[in-house]
């Protein structure tokens, strides 16, 4: 009797049959191997290969193989509990201490879904003495096993005949990698088998005992490394065996691409003002990672805005890994982290053109060496390997397992990995192991998460053999003196750095000024000749003050506006237009919120902006006088009052954050660019040291603790959010154009009407950055009576557009609520 795994339809029939002793071997092959490439986790490698042959032991009931043929549902199918059970009872058998047993079935219990809390699913001796008096889930879990262990008595010599052929199976697979296969594959499966299906009370009632005992242990962080390596290695595994992911060669990465590069773009000429000074931060941090101590695993490149950090940085890496794989015979991956989308757009653009111009055939074939890895990123997948493109859901796994040399992504990504519980964030922690991960403009995670953030990426290094880069103009202190190594040389060097640097001046407007009357002093001050940017806090703010220079300044002037208050097509449309009238020398105003602070690469003669932490203000000067067009761009800073004269900066940034600026700031008129470096390392001083810790507190004590989601009024590791959500704020898809009309059609027919779950999917993917295009956040009140908001996405039609939706400003507010953070 044949048992199997996965079928392929095509409608109702059945093009393929998976056998099931074939995937477990598989799948425990590719577990084993993906902690074998890990020093510290040596002796987990016989619970992988266990998770592994485990994992679909319930598809060997009668019960679920007539559901995979026949497709009629039936309440015994479920396969992830009872095949938890029979993880934990074979890892007991090889002597795996109560952790390993409590770790093996929780990577079993939950590979299909998020990881949950484990007191959950358990259940003490007493309580078993009569399991009617259980909650309803836990009973009808028990009453399902009971019936799935009766149905696998019948076939005991058949299933332990095929239990024994996956452990040969993988065996052989092991053998042939180089890897030593456990002793345990070699035992008689029969016996086994009936063993458990003897006594898998006691083996549940077993795990109630461990969890008690793990309660009562001194907290620490490796419990959780041991339980998400585990889940990890097992998801990502079971998941590219059963979609057929066919493995990816890994190509060779020169360690010279950035040399290479540098001589063809840029040789000849005398480098002078910042070239000269990237020359200067290139050359150190090329030197000082090449003597390096391999036992490094700190390392921060801390350099002025426009200082070339990204072809810096990505040499260092390079450097790096080249003397890590002559000394260890590992390749790792680079993993390069940003903050926001659009800075990702233009580093992997950097980095794209990095490899087109020095590796022959990338152009073709570019995702081995380098992919883009956030949640508008295009799903498609080439290698050299196959002449067509990988098929979307390749596609799709390839990419979010990070298959690939160099990966660019956001920190949500990384550290929702690190810090996480989600099964499809997970899959790539396994791959995360002796990796180089880059994390630029650091200074935006939030300064309440730094502490869990920190010690997470500590421990995270020694547990998975990881180097780490910290790299921004704003360094927040992190590390302990000694602990990191700065590549861009000794403090006075950098200090040097900052102080060659003489663009901007910052210029502190003294008094209080409420939107009006920062718009008349504007207007005063306002000069033809020069472009000029404002930042405001609130978009409320922001579209108050366009509209105030719209009747202030005098007809003709080229002003702009920009906000995430305008949905990002037209967004993308404005900077472009505003990149072009800049190159070709027009002088334009541009009144915007913080959504130019970072990633948005324009270069203004002026700027003004309201009072916002030191760094915020900082990122502001940086999009001044960029380029030295000038001989000094100036920078004014407001302090802007509401009606009742609060300031609308303390809504966004909270009140530490602005009680630090403003004292800051105050007491002088003017700030040099070459003390803006000190200004803000200062700044971060003083927040850190009054900022609450609770958060992180909070957080890490749930990672301790095994606890994944909030349980009463205890936040579980679920609780962790690097992007708050707007309060009473929903989204909303503008019918705002032709193109956005076609989307929302292509929506409705292609996605809300496709036949299956897989299909719905695959054609969101198609047209998700499309569509996603034409979505902004609004206060949910401004909605009220015009739209349906009960909706998973409320839409504005066309003929609605124009009611609710200004084309110079955007979303029409009813109200000040909204603030852009």
């Amino acid at each position: 009797m044949a048992f199997f795994a996965h079928c392929d339809r095509e409608g109702e029939r059945i093009k393929r049959r998976y056998r099931l002793d074939a995937h477990l071997a598989l799948v425990a092959a590719e577990s084993y191997t993906s902690l074998a490439r890990l020093p510290r986790y040596q002796n987990l490698l016989p619970l992988a290969a266990t998770v592994g042959l485990a994992h679909d032991f319930g598809k060997y009931t009668s019960y679920f193989q007539d559901y995979l043929l026949t497709q009629r549902i039936n309440p015994y199918k479920e396969h992830a509990f009872i095949s938890g059970l029979w993880a934990t009872y074979l890892a007991a058998r090889q002597g795996a201490g109560p952790l390993e047993q409590l770790a093996a079935f929780m990577a079993v219990l939950w590979h299909h879904r998020d990881l949950d809390n484990l007191d959950r699913y358990l259940a003490s001796r007493r309580e078993m003495e009569d399991i009617t008096s259980l909650d309803p889930d836990k009973y009808r879990r028990l009453e399902v096993v009971e019936k799935q262990v009766e149905d696998l008595r019948q076939n005991i010599e058949k299933v332990g005949a095929s239990l024994a052929s996956a452990a040969r199976h993988l065996a052989r697979l092991l053998t042939r990698r180089g890897l030593t296969p456990p002793p345990f594959l070699t035992q008689d499966w029969c016996q086994c088998l009936e063993e458990f299906l003897g006594s898998w009370q006691e083996v549940y009632i077993s795990l109630y005992r461990h969890w008690r005992k793990f309660e009562r242990q001194e907290p620490s962080l490796s419990p959780y490394f041991n339980v998400v390596l585990l889940f990890s290695a097992l998801i990502d595994a079971d998941k590219r065996h059963s979609a057929r992911v066919r493995e990816v060669k890994r190509p060779e990465l020169p360690s010279n691409l950035v040399y290479i590069y540098k001589e063809r773009k840029f040789a000849g000429g005398v480098p002078f003002g910042i070239n000269a000074l990237r020359g200067k931060i290139f050359r150190h941090a090329a030197e000082r990672m090449a003597c390096a101590p391999l036992s490094q695993r700190f390392f921060t490149l801390t350099a002025p805005t426009g200082s070339g950090k990204t072809l810096t940085v990505i040499n260092a890496a390079l450097i790096l890994r080249r003397r890590l794989q002559e000394a260890y015979g590992f390749s790792p991956r680079i993993i390069y982290a940003l903050p926001f989308t659009s800075i990702i757009d233009q580093t992997y653009q950097v980095l794209y053109e990095l490899m087109e111009e020095t590796l022959p055939g990338f152009a073709s074939a570019p995702s081995v060496y380098l992919l883009k890895h956030h949640h508008l990123a295009e799903i498609s997948y080439k290698d050299p390997e196959d002449e067509d493109p990988r098929r979307f859901d390749e596609a799709m796994l390839l990419i979010e397992s990070w298959q690939s040399e160099v990966v660019v992504t956001t920190f949500v990504q990384l550290l929702h990995t690190f810090i996480g519980y989600r099964n499809r964030m997970l899959k790539k922690f396994c791959h995360l192991g002796r990796s180089i991960i880059i994390m630029d403009e650091v200074q935006n995670i939030p300064v309440e998460y730094w502490p869990l953030v920190t010690e997470v990426l500590k421990r995270a290094a020694e547990e998975l053999d990881l180097r780490l880069i910290l790299m921004t103009a704003t360094r927040p202190e992190w590390f302990e003196p000694g602990e990191a190594l700065e590549l861009a040389g000794e403090p006075e060097d950098i200090e040097r750095y900052f102080k060659m640097l003489d663009r901007v001046r910052l210029l502190v407007e003294p008094g209080q000024y409420r939107v009006a009357e920062a718009a008349e002093l504007f207007a005063r001050r306002y000069d033809p000749s020069r472009s000029h940017l404002v930042v405001l806090n609130t978009i409320r703010n922001s579209v108050d003050f366009y509209h105030y220079l719209k009747d202030l300044l005098p007809e003709g002037t080229p002003l702009y506006y920009l906000s995430t208050n305008i949905v990002p097509a037209e967004r993308e449309k404005r900077i472009e237009a505003l990149r072009t009238a800049l190159h070709r020398g027009e002088k334009p105003v541009l009144v915007s919120t913080q959504v130019v602070e970072a990633g948005v690469d324009l270069d203004f003669d002026v700027a003004w902006r309201d009072i916002g932490p030191v760094d915020a203000v900082v990122q502001v000067a940086g999009r001044c006088n960029r380029n030295f067009k000038r001989d000094k761009g100036d920078v004014y800073l407001l302090n802007l009052v509401d009606e009742q004269g609060h300031f609308p900066a303390v809504r966004v940034y909270g009140a530490i954050h602005i009680k630090g600026a403003r004292e800051f700031f105050s007491g002088r008129p003017e700030f040099p660019e070459a003390e803006f470096h000190s200004l803000v390392e200062n700044f971060f001083s003083f927040v850190r040291a009054r900022k609450d810790p609770s958060a992180s507190g909070t957080i890490l004590k749930a990672m301790k603790e095994l606890r994944f989601k909030g349980d009463g009024e205890e936040k579980g590791v679920a609780g962790f959010q690097l992007i708050k959500d707007l309060p009473n704020h929903i989204e909303v898809f503008v019918a705002l154009d032709s193109k956005a009309e076609e989307v929302w059609e292509a929506y409705q027919q292609e996605v809300v009407n496709a036949p299956d779950r897989r299909s719905r999917w695959e054609a969101f993917y198609r047209i998700k950055r499309d569509f996603s295009r034409y979505i902004i956040s609004v206060p949910v009140r401004s909605l009220a009576g015009k739209v349906d908001t009960s909706k998973a996405l409320p839409y504005i039609p066309p003929y609605l557009v124009e009611e609710l939706y200004d084309p110079e400003t955007g979303f029409k507010r009813v109200d000040e609520g909204a603030v852009i953070i």
